[in-house]
């Protein structure tokens, strides 16, 4: 009997590990996207708006979700013209979508006092919300830690964090107070915001603390089932948050390990589909990127030890250098 429960978890243990090597999202979020809820069944007949929507993740995430039957658009971020683009595009991508399907909505998030006035818009043009998808973020500069200005953490963190977390209270409260309505709010994270990236000091501690806000916020949620939360935390994926970054004294960043990554980095379609697949099924938390992003992600939290001797090694080759 042993010895088929020690060949039952070495079965389980090999097929885990064939997967983490063959997939580009964590094991469970994988398993969900072959055998769970499709997106189509899901997202058809909601409401969904998508914050930070002009570009990259938020792009590709409303560019996947306008090919499900029925399925109303709002587009958020600073850039009308860009939302303008980016609403002609995903008419030409699904011809059944209709214009008025798709409301594009800008605003400024950290102009706090916009958001109950955008929430009203969306709930008066389309009579409901279903689904808050938050991707609104920017990356600052690379940045020594000692190099890096208070001023700039202070900048990120108001909209990278108090900005999404305003913006999900008010639309949480909404939820609520319709009886009866499912509600779901989807954060975009980062795998920043599992583990400590260098030279990322002013960006990825916004990230643990969109973490920390909205595990809090899960938990509480367990007593209401028609509401629900999913922490979706993409690798390195081909958006433009990297132009024009600057270092800590203000020149340009030159960082090799960081330009690999890019080059390998996940396409917006791609990690558009995986973050609606992980809100289909109603994960509480997705990782995606390609390799070897997600086996560095499991060593961190389950193999600290090793994980650390192997940064020391690999932080030799990873340079910042300004030019």
């Amino acid at each position: 009997m042993l010895e088929l429960i020690v060949a039952v978890f070495l079965a389980f243990l090999a097929i885990c590990v064939g997967i983490l090597f063959i997939s580009d999202c964590d094991i469970w979020t994988y398993l969900h996207i072959k055998f769970g809820k499709d997106i189509a069944t899901r997202f058809e007949g909601k409401v969904v708006w998508v914050t930070g929507a002009s570009s990259g993740i938020g792009e590709g995430i409303a560019k996947e979700l306008v090919k499900v039957k029925n399925v109303k658009i709002i587009l958020s971020a600073r850039r009308n013209e860009e939302l303008e683009r980016v609403k002609r595009e995903c008419l030409a991508l699904n011809n059944s979508t209709k214009q008025d399907a798709i409301l594009v909505l800008p605003f400024d998030m950290v102009d706090y006092d916009s958001h109950a006035k955008a929430l009203e818009k969306v709930v008066k043009t389309f009579g409901k919300l279903d689904i808050l998808i938050s991707n609104a973020a920017a990356m600052g500069q690379f940045a020594l830690w000692e190099e890096a200005p208070i001023s700039t953490d202070k900048a990120l963190f108001d909209l990278n964090v108090f900005s999404l977390v305003n913006l999900n209270r008010i639309v949480l409260n909404y939820f609520k107070n319709e009886r009866g309505r499912q509600g779901h709010l989807a954060v975009v994270s980062s795998l920043a915001g599992k583990m400590g990236f260098p030279y990322l000091t002013p960006y990825t501690p916004t990230k643990f603390a969109l973490h920390g806000y909205f595990d809090s916020l899960r938990h509480e949620l367990r007593k209401m089932e028609r509401i629900h939360g999913t922490l979706l935390c993409p690798g390195p994926v081909e958006t433009n948050i990297y132009n024009d970054t600057l270092t800590g004294t203000g020149a340009r960043f030159k960082l090799t390990m960081m330009s690999t990554l890019t080059r390998n980095a996940m396409t917006t379609a791609r990690c558009g589909e995986i973050c609606l697949a992980s809100i289909a099924n109603k994960l509480e938390e997705s990782w995606m990127g390609p390799l070897p992003n997600l086996p560095f992600m499991y060593l961190a939290a389950y193999q600290p030890f090793l994980f650390s001797k192997l940064t020391a090694y690999t932080m030799k080759f990873m340079l910042l250098d300004e030019k």
